[in-house]
């Protein structure tokens, strides 16, 4: 076996700053380059490397992202390798990054400039077709998270290395499964574990709750606000309505509303794209302040950023309807400690443009997470039957790895933040 070298930057023992170093021969490649956003703190960032030659992007979520600008603001000119999606995606996120740590005084160590460097850099690539990056053969593979979302084969010296990314093995309304069947063999398998130790419920069951809560909001004559994530989730949610008979308008506002713009021109990413299609003619985009009020005063439904209430224009809708206890607010998703979300569901208030704020509505959690569960990861790994595991992107990662040795006999890591492990 080659000489091969990981060094975990960030993403390990936690979710968040994805960012792990390989260095093969003479070749030093980032995968992903990620910040953490935590809420009512500076967001953090992995380290500086003092060489890079290449960033390979799994997708564009922030926690993969955010830190690309940092890299040339620091003097690092280096190339992005991505699907093209990726990039319109990137630049959606890593704008509205600079205006949200405006808005909360935070530094994040790059500005307009930085991006529009960053994505002057970025390299499309394509689904299964390898290239070169230095001394390594790199293939991109559909990993299933959301439009453009890729794992990567990289092969070195006759060692191969799957760096699988955010991935999914079952399909959604939105994408199709990852492309597991397409994968070469692989000696090293660096894999995400955000959902190791769970396993999610029956999609069905989500979606006939979904449709449920609309149907019975809208009938007595409430609002019913389902919060989502800008890039995947909003448009997940408005397919599998349409698909579940759902005939009501649906309400679309917040950066979804650019997020579905571009899934729509890059059709070709999604699983069927006459079915996004007709989702999104159900779809009808809130454009001004004026429409926002309008349509808080009678029954509607209404798709919102952001996902965990941090901000958007969910804020708006919320204050407004906070005291009608017929009118309701459905999350989407996961919500992390310490987000107005994860209040909401514990307290029964959140913050609102500073001030402390009851909600009379009712609150309703769903799951429609675009990540592999437990049984989806261990299919991953009996199926690719690596020689060696490292764990990453996950806050139970390091209980993961060792289940991985003490039961499956597998050689598993759950490097701490800093280490190097070298094969």
């Amino acid at each position: 076996m080659g000489k091969i070298s990981v060094t975990t930057l960030g993403g390990t023992r936690e979710v968040g700053k994805s960012a792990i170093l390989l260095e093969a021969g003479g070749t030093r490649v980032l995968l992903d380059y990620g910040m953490k956003l935590i809420p009512k703190k500076h967001p953090e960032f992995p380290p500086i490397p003092e060489k890079v030659d290449a960033v390979l992007l799994t997708h564009a979520h922030l926690d993969h992202s955010g830190s690309l600008p940092r890299l040339v603001s620091h003097g690092h000119d280096v190339p992005v390798y991505g699907i093209d999606i990726t990039r319109e995606y990137a630049e959606l996120l890593l704008y509205d990054a600079i205006k949200v740590a405006k808005l909360k005084g935070h530094s994040i160590g790059y500005g307009p400039k930085d991006v529009r460097k960053i994505l002057n850099n970025f390299r499309p690539i394509e689904f299964n077709v390898p290239f070169k990056v230095g001394d390594l053969e790199v293939t991109a593979i559909n990993a299933g998270h959301i439009p453009g979302s890729a794992m990567f084969h990289i092969r070195y010296n006759g060692t191969s290395v799957l760096y699988t990314g955010d991935f999914n093995t079952k399909a959604s309304r939105l994408m199709p499964p990852a492309s597991i069947e397409d994968i070469p063999p692989v000696d090293i398998l660096i894999t995400e574990s955000t959902y190791a130790m769970k396993e999610h419920p029956p999609r069905v069951k989500q979606e006939a709750l979904l449709k449920e809560i609309i149907v019975e909001t809208l009938k007595s004559g409430g609002t019913a606000i389902v919060a989502g994530f800008a890039i995947g989730r909003l448009l997940e949610v408005a397919m599998a309505l349409r698909a579940r008979g759902f005939k009501g308008r649906l309400f679309l506002d917040g950066m979804a509303r650019r997020s579905t713009e571009i899934t729509e021109y890059f059709s070709n990413r999604v699983r069927d794209a006459d079915d996004l299609k007709l989702a999104i003619r159900s779809i009808t985009s809130v454009r001004n302040w004026h429409m926002r009020k309008k349509i808080t005063k009678r029954p509607n439904a209404i798709l919102t950023t952001s996902g965990m209430l941090e901000g958007g224009p969910v804020h708006y809708y919320v204050r407004e309807r906070k005291e009608d206890e017929n009118s309701t607010i459905t999350l989407t998703g996961y919500q992390v400690d310490g987000t107005e979300g994860r209040r909401l569901l514990e307290e029964g208030k959140m913050e609102i443009e500073g001030e402390e704020t009851w909600i009379m509505m009712k609150v309703n959690q769903l799951n429609f997470s675009a990540h592999a569960s437990r049984s989806g990861i261990l299919k991953l790994i009996k199926e690719l039957k690596p020689g060696s595991v490292i764990v990453v992107h996950g806050e139970e990662s390091n209980e993961f790895a060792n289940e991985l040795e003490d039961k499956m006999g597998l050689s598993a890591f759950s490097p701490e933040l800093g280490e190097e492990v070298i094969f």
